[in-house]
């Protein structure tokens, strides 16, 4: 059995024993709750609700697993038989021009005023 089945499959056993005990819980509360003193048929519906939620969503989870597999299937058989993107050989890439980056002169760099008037005075020279 295939691992992406077993979710569903399990879902399948857990609602069939959810269903017993839901029967049995309704007839006689004490069958499926042996280790308590005084079982009632609401505990029984409380326990069921539960059950029932973790059934579907287990269900539910196995089917989206299996149809993200499809679809990765189906895109890979798209792409071709290979997964990983061909890499071109090293003697045929043709390296690169690149300007050399500019380089940064003193003068460029930010300059420190001690006041606001000082750095207005040097923007007023700039211009």
């Amino acid at each position: 059995m295939d691992t992406l089945d077993m979710l569903i499959f399990y879902s399948f056993n857990l609602g069939i024993f959810t269903l017993v005990f839901f029967i049995a819980g309704m007839i006689k509360p004490k069958w499926p709750l042996f280790f308590m003193n005084e079982p009632t048929r609401f505990l029984v519906v409380g326990i069921t609700t539960v059950m029932i939620m973790v059934v579907l969503t287990m269900y539910g989870e196995g089917n989206r697993k299996i149809r993200a597999e499809q679809e990765r299937l189906e895109r890979f058989k798209m792409v071709g038989t290979s997964q990983e993107p061909e890499t071109p050989n090293p003697s045929e890439v043709k390296p690169k021009k690149t300007k050399p980056k500019k380089q940064v002169a003193p003068e460029d760099e930010i300059p420190q005023f001690d006041s606001m008037q000082d750095a207005i005075k040097a923007f007023e020279k700039k211009q």
